[in-house]
Formats: structure tokens, C-alpha cells, sequence
């Protein structure tokens, strides 16, 4: 070994440290050609520690592109991904409570029923709560009540039951708008199924939203039976407001009519 003593200086950090001698490599008594050098111990230009802490932060950008790219799948698009968050929520007196029991849902323990009447936010409570439950790492599914039927007909019965299942088991589940659209034994019939199963299960995590009242949707179903189960399983807040659409709307009509 020569006596030899080279120092780089990290251009990120700024330490110093000396080059490193790497040992020649003996083969059958003889010393290997090339081996046995002084090597920096700089990897383009930057120590090992902030090698290291480089990497950390590309994979960290990497796995937060990622989960944006889940969560705005999950949510539907860029616009909930944006608008539909607890720090945008206008909250007021009519709201306020719904708001407390949304952003404080224990998902392993409690359900909400949020009924109100259209554009009070509802459905951005219910959004809120399944991106705060996503980013806790939980399994989350979001359903419109009126896709429901879609999501589960025309497949044989064990991919039926497998989609229905997947609703049962989710630790987060978000129905919305329970209700709307076409009304028919076979949607209703689902829905019973999933409360039931869930319920039987002990599954908490579940967050329906609706226009109607538990009283006014059975009369709407013609029948009390998915109401009662709402009523044993969640907690039913009624969420009063304006229709923050139609308010929108008149505060800003030039850009909405364009």
C-alpha cells in the first residue's frame, strides 16, 4: 500500500472524507491486475449519507404520486380530489355536527346516516371521510347508491356474491345518494344484503348519505326493513343548509354560463 491520504468534500453536505483503499484481489498466489486502489468515497460527488437520503425522498415522490393517483381514482376524479377535503368544508350551524361526527369517525367502531336535502354536502362529508380513511391505509370503497346494481348484475352467482362480499368487507365503505335512481327489489335487495352482512360482522366504517330521512325512505321503498337496519347501526344527523350549488351559481354567473 503507498502512503496516499486524498479528501473529497461532498458537494451537498459539505463533509470531507478521505479516499478509501480497496484491497487487491489474490488469485492462485498472484495479485489481481487492476486491483488494489484508492477509491473516493463520493458517489457523484455526494457522501453516502446523502446518497442514501436522496433515494428516501425519490422513493417517498414516487409512493406520494402514487397514493394521489389511487386517491384520485377512489374519489373520481381531480375535482372531488381537490374540492372534497375537512379544510374546505364551509361549516355553519346547521352542519357543524355532522361535520364533528365526519371528520372524528372512528371507522372501527361507528356508521353516520347523513340525510339532507341536495347541495348541503353530504356527499363532500362522505368524501372527506373515506380520503381521511384511505391515507390512514384502510380499504375504501366508495359506491353511488344508483351504480349499485350495475356494480353486481349480469355476473354469474359467485362473481356476484364475491362483489358483494368485497362491499361487506371493506373496512371504509361510502354509499351515496341511497334512494336515487331507479328503484327496484333487486338494488334493494343488495343493499339489505351488504347492511346485513356487515352488521353480522360486526363491520363499522359505514357512511350513507341520502335526501331522505329513514322515515321517508322506507315509505319511498315501500318498506321499513333497510331503514330499521340503518337505525340500528348508525348514527342518523340530518344536515341543514343552503344548496351550496345554486349559491355558487348566483355568486358567480358569468363564469358558470360560460
Amino acid at each position: 500500500m503507498t502512503a496516499f491520504l486524498k479528501i473529497d468534500s461532498c458537494k451537498a453536505c459539505h463533509k470531507n472524507l478521505p479516499w478509501e483503499w480497496v484491497p487487491a484481489v489474490v488469485l492462485s498466489g498472484r495479485v489481481l491486475a487492476g486491483t488494489g486502489v484508492w477509491r473516493s468515497g463520493l458517489a457523484e460527488g455526494r457522501c453516502p449519507a446523502c446518497v442514501a437520503a436522496i433515494e428516501t425522498q425519490r422513493r417517498n415522490e414516487q409512493r406520494a404520486l402514487a397514493i394521489r393517483g389511487e386517491l384520485i381514482e377512489l374519489l373520481g376524479g381531480e375535482k372531488p380530489y381537490h374540492e372534497f377535503t375537512f379544510e374546505k368544508y364551509q361549516i355553519a350551524e346547521g352542519n357543524r355536527l355532522a361535520y364533528e361526527c365526519a371528520k372524528h369517525l372512528n371507522p372501527a367502531a361507528e356508521n353516520l346516516y347523513l340525510w339532507g336535502s341536495c347541495g348541503v354536502g353530504k356527499t363532500h362529508l362522505a368524501w372527506a371521510t373515506a380520503r381521511r380513511c384511505f391515507e390512514e391505509t384502510l380499504s375504501v370503497t366508495i359506491l353511488r347508491a344508483a351504480q349499485l346494481s350495475r356494480k353486481v348484475r349480469m355476473k354469474d352467482p359467485e362473481n356476484e356474491q364475491a362483489a358483494i362480499d368485497g362491499f361487506v368487507n371493506a373496512e371504509m365503505l361510502v354509499l351515496d345518494d341511497l334512494g336515487t335512481g331507479s328503484d327496484t327489489i333487486f338494488s334493494r335487495q343488495i343493499v339489505q344484503e351488504i347492511l346485513d352482512g356487515r352488521d353480522a360482522c360486526y363491520r363499522a366504517g359505514l357512511v350513507v348519505t341520502s335526501k331522505y330521512s329513514l322515515n321517508a325512505l322506507a315509505a319511498k321503498f315501500g318498506d321499513d326493513t333497510i331503514s330499521s337496519r340503518l337505525a340500528g347501526m348508525c348514527r342518523v344527523i340530518e344536515v341543514v343548509g343552503s344548496d351550496h350549488r345554486l349559491k355558487a351559481r348566483n355568486e358567480h354567473p358569468q363564469s358558470l354560463s360560460q
